[in-house]
């Protein structure tokens, strides 16, 4: 934790406010931020989290909502909830009224406790409350129902009839771009959005000389909310050896060993789409075929890793980081023995990454059936099982929301924040 927290402002910090309706594009937002060096707070994520995680959270919305609403585990049920509050306006102000404090006060630690001098802070009701008045520019994404509807159905895998009635559901997407400071269309190629990013970008104001930003109004003692974690759930993912002591277990990487000068790691590009689905194809016999349009998609929703010797492309990693879990799935490298180069070098800048962006853990879901020499990729970077119910909450939970069928999940342990 930062030791700032007598401050008043956010001195030294510019902070950009992101918003816009579902499938506009924000996590593209989001992810073109995080590459270019900011700190990316999902205010809507960190309700998800006081969900699953605190205690107190949990037995407040029950009594309010109906017990109904409340896991065994004691999380909270988001689709009956949803069912409740969306339905009638005064339950749905109330259940801001009670997680909003709470969201306020993680989105100031996470402020104070951040090295990075730009912010962007995504929620869908940014323009609503207290968090608008800590920004110096509101961004808004924009695009087409019929773009919206398109990736809905692609990334979200959503039937065509819901994700037409959640796309009606919402208020017009011109209520929110009266309101920008700048707009980004993204009903073009990612190109096109990453244009716009970096004309905006460039116009930032210095964090320098920026106007401090009052911090935001804190709950009370009375009103602060619980954070310790419940008794964690006895379902466990596959484990494959017994847990690393963390006396052995190095701190996170900060600079990346030397590499021959011509050995290159990066973010794919809409350019690469050829190379990565050749990639995939040879690193799995064809059994995985990705059409280019999903892979276009997909780029536009999410990061890919790429490691390369001279314009050779030989691995390729998915990757994201939300909720201070970073995440890495779709693991190819070919030919194979390129693990110990290639792959050794994308999992350095992961970890970088991930750690530059207050990660707590990187977890990796690797395929049941992956090669021993990928096996052995993870596990020299210090990649091990972790016993699902010795895990924090929220990393148990980002793993329920994100493991695929056929993986086995390796972790890296960045920052422990458990207790005790």
């Amino acid at each position: 934790m930062s030791d700032n927290t007598e401050a008043t402002t956010y001195a030294g910090k510019v902070i950009i406010g992101l918003t816009g309706n579902i499938a506009t594009g924000k996590s593209a937002v989001m992810r073109l931020a995080h590459d270019y060096g900011a700190l990316t707070i999902d205010a809507d994520k960190i309700v998800h989290e006081l969900m699953d995680n605190d205690a107190t959270m949990q037995a407040a919305i029950a009594v309010a909502f109906g017990s109904e609403v409340r896991r065994e585990d004691g999380r909270i049920d988001r689709k009956k909830l949803g069912e409740i509050a969306f339905a009638d306006p005064t339950a749905l102000q109330d259940l801001e009224a009670m997680t909003h404090p709470a969201v306020g006060k993680e989105v100031d630690a996470r402020i104070l406790a951040s090295k990075q001098d730009i912010i962007f802070i995504e929620a869908i009701k940014l323009l609503e409350g207290h968090l608008r008045d800590i920004c110096h520019q509101i961004w808004v994404t924009r695009c087409s129902p019929q773009r919206q509807l398109e990736r809905l159905r692609v990334c979200r895998g959503m039937e065509t009839e819901v994700a037409a009635v959640r796309i009606k559901a919402q208020p017009s997407q011109e209520e929110k771009v009266a309101q920008s400071d700048v707009l980004i269309d993204t009903n073009g190629l990612m190109k096109d959005t990453e244009a716009q990013f970096d004309i905006a970008w460039a116009r930032l104001p210095d964090p320098a000389t920026a106007e401090p930003m009052n911090r935001l109004p804190l709950p009370d003692e009375s009103g602060q909310n619980s954070t310790k974690p419940l008794t964690a759930r006895q379902a466990s993912p596959k484990a494959a050896a017994p847990k690393k002591a963390e006396s052995e277990i190095p701190p996170p990487r900060l600079q990346p060993s030397d590499r021959p000068e011509d050995l290159q790691v990066r973010r794919a590009r809409p350019s690469d789409i050829p190379s990565i689905l050749l990639l995939i194809q040879k690193a799995t016999d064809g059994k995985v075929q990705m059409k280019r349009a999903d892979l276009l998609m997909a780029l536009s929703e999410r990061g890919y890793f790429i490691g390369q010797v001279g314009a050779e492309i030989s691995t390729v990693m998915g990757y994201n980081i939300d909720s201070q879990v970073a995440r890495i799935d779709e693991i190819y490298i070919h030919p194979l023995e390129m693990a110990t180069q290639t792959g050794k070098a994308v999992l350095e800048d992961i970890e970088i990454s991930a750690a530059t962006h207050m990660g707590q853990i990187i977890v990796a879901f690797l395929p049941q059936d992956a090669p021993a020499p990928i096996h052995e990729l993870f596990a020299a970077e210090h990649y091990v099982p972790m016993p699902f119910e010795e895990m924090a909450k929220g990393w148990q939970t980002a793993i329920e929301e994100s493991q695929t069928e056929g993986t086995d999940t390796l972790v890296r342990l960045l920052r422990d924040t458990r207790a005790g």
